[in-house]
């Protein structure tokens, strides 16, 4: 019986990336489909808890999200439900819940020694005080779960970064985003995005390094008009970026991840992890993709009994 595949994402988001990816499924000899978040459902009743797509009951035999952050709560729990039944999730729900919050990334890290930029969890409102522990320089905000750049603000120095805060960030109905507070990086304007791939026992592996450069004058490295350039050789030419970028996968036990890596105060330090980094199919065709997949293969054959 060929097995199953889904991709989960939105149709009219991605694109490329999820025809590469579809692409590299049914080339390795699964049955791939994409499937919208919006076409999920997840029943629950005394005595019956079922996953529905389109309203009819399906088991996949993997699972690919891609591009879940708004959506995640819910997705996560469906992906939950289908990995009891047998399904391999790729990367793990686990994994990727601790990616799609920026504040509990840094926690994970900071706690298994991997460096990381300092950063300071806040529910914004009226009552924030946290503008000494951010020291005097600039400060970066930024929603914790937020993706692509959206959201970010630059405050000149912490007590303006608190006095914003406090003021555009009101309660709605009881409920806000709570942010990260982050010094700006002394390296800031450039910063590297690594992908790195859980290769079974010959460990984890980089699949692709690239640069990136902010505009003349911005600090976030991808909005439009950034330059970004692939790294050659980057285990000889960027060491200390792979090897943080290393070291924050496997604590974060990611199988499957993008590491956003920044010089700050001399060293290589995580600045975030995404479980569902783009895969670049415009520019890199199918590679990135199939990365992906041969990690669900070779997770697969470790472990026989994750999928049905």
């Amino acid at each position: 019986m060929v097995a199953r595949l889904f991709v989960i994402g939105y149709p009219d988001r991605l694109v490329a990336d999820h025809q590469a990816l579809l692409q590299s499924a049914r080339v390795a000899g699964f049955e791939a489909r994409l499937v919208s978040p919006s076409s999920l459902s997840l029943v629950v009743d005394t005595n019956r808890i079922d996953v529905l797509v389109d309203g009819r009951p399906v088991q996949p035999d993997v699972v690919i999200p891609r591009g879940m952050n708004r959506p995640w709560p819910f997705v996560a729990q469906v992906l939950e439900e289908w990995a009891q039944r047998g399904a391999l999730v790729v990367p793990s729900v686990h994994a990727a819940d601790m990616c799609a919050d920026k504040l509990r990334t840094s926690r994970m890290l900071a706690e298994a020694g991997v460096p990381v930029v300092p950063s300071v969890g806040i529910a914004p409102g009226p009552d924030n005080h946290f503008g000494e522990i951010l020291g005097s320089g600039t400060v970066i905000a930024k929603p914790a779960r937020a993706s692509k750049g959206r959201g970010i603000e630059r405050f000149e120095n912490s007590m303006l970064a608190e006095s914003g805060m406090k003021s555009s960030r009101p309660l709605v109905a009881g409920m806000v985003d709570h942010h990260v507070m982050q010094p700006l990086a002394s390296g800031s304007g450039i910063d590297y995005r690594v992908v790195v791939a859980e290769r079974g026992p010959a460990g984890s592996s980089i699949v692709a390094v690239t640069r990136r450069i902010a505009p003349d004058g911005e600090f976030v490295t991808n909005r439009p008009g950034s330059i970004v350039e692939d790294v050659h050789d980057p285990e000889q030419v960027v060491p200390d970026v792979c090897e943080v970028a290393r070291r924050a996968t496997r604590a974060l036990g990611l199988s499957f991840g993008g590491v956003d890596v920044i010089e700050h105060l001399g060293r290589a330090s995580v600045l975030e992890v995404n479980a569902w980094p783009g895969l670049a199919a415009e520019v890199r065709g199918t590679s990135i993709a199939d990365a992906l997949v041969e990690v669900a293969i070779t997770s697969m054959s470790r472990d026989p009994q994750s999928t049905r």
